[in-house]
């Protein structure tokens, strides 16, 4: 699975960093980084967390935005990204993600 993490990681007392900086590299893009923390606030114990998270990103270990990779289908890239939106103001609904075209498209297809 592209999005999984190592077995070492899954099984450490901090699961939740891998995981969360996982998703902020895939994922975090600023806008919805930012519309993440808003929507969290100063107050919420994970504000300071996420900033930390996402400052652990640099030239040697850089983010691997997911709307990046090519070898994935464009259609099935958007989807995802859009299912993914770090800003919960921002993202899709259910109902929303299966009228996407990558979801007609197979549906039609016979894939789903």
């Amino acid at each position: 699975m592209v999005f999984r993490i190592s077995d070492s990681e899954l099984a450490a007392s901090d699961t939740w960093r891998y995981i969360l900086r996982r998703h902020i590299s895939f994922f975090g893009e600023e806008e919805g980084f930012q519309g993440l923390l808003q929507w969290i606030g100063e107050d919420n114990p994970s504000f300071e967390h996420l900033i930390t998270l996402a400052g652990s990103f640099n030239a040697t270990k850089p983010r691997e935005p997911f709307a990046t990779w090519l070898f994935v289908d464009a259609e099935f890239r958007d989807l995802v990204c859009r299912m993914t939106v770090l800003d919960p103001a921002r993202g899709i609904t259910a109902a929303q993600a299966l009228e996407h075209p990558w979801f007609v498209e197979n549906h039609d297809e016979g894939v789903l």
